[in-house]
């Protein structure tokens, strides 16, 4: 007498195999999102610490921040859409921001999480006004003070 067995394998991998490609589709989305996160911090810091380096006026600032994060995020993004850009210059600070979104995929494999058919995606950094003679005048006199306890 011979026991059928492999009717029971197809039987549970039907049931298991959409489980599993629920999971490596989900874990491909926050591969996703993650890396847009990433890329909007560095790009937004990229171009904070470019506008640091401007001297004249706050509003030179502004446009160069502007410029450089428009230039810098340019098709480096996966799945954001929708992205927005946002420079702030007050004083000797500059500050920039990306927002967008990331769809989730709705259909069999996925649920709504919490209502909502995206996940935002932001990623901002702020920078200092650089004075690179300043800078220079530190680590002299630092310089110095380490040759003077050596003596």
């Amino acid at each position: 007498m011979k026991k059928n067995l492999s009717a029971s394998y197809t039987i549970e991998a039907a049931l298991v195999f959409p489980l599993i490609m629920g999971v490596i589709v989900f874990l491909i989305y926050i591969s996703f999102f993650l890396h847009d996160r990433a890329v909007m911090k560095s790009c937004a810091y990229q171009a904070a610490l470019k506008a640091s380096l401007i001297r004249t006026s706050s509003s030179d600032m502004e446009q160069e921040a502007r410029k450089a994060a428009n230039y810098n995020i340019d098709g480096l993004l996966l799945a954001t859409e929708d992205l927005s850009t946002e420079v702030n210059v007050s004083g000797k600070e500059i500050s920039v921001s990306y927002s967008g979104r990331l769809r989730i995929p709705q259909g069999a494999l996925f649920i709504r999480i919490a209502g909502t058919e995206s996940i935002d995606v932001k990623g901002e950094a702020t920078s200092y006004q650089k004075d690179a003679i300043e800078f220079i005048r530190n680590c002299r006199a630092a310089g110095n003070f380490i040759d003077h306890i050596q003596k």
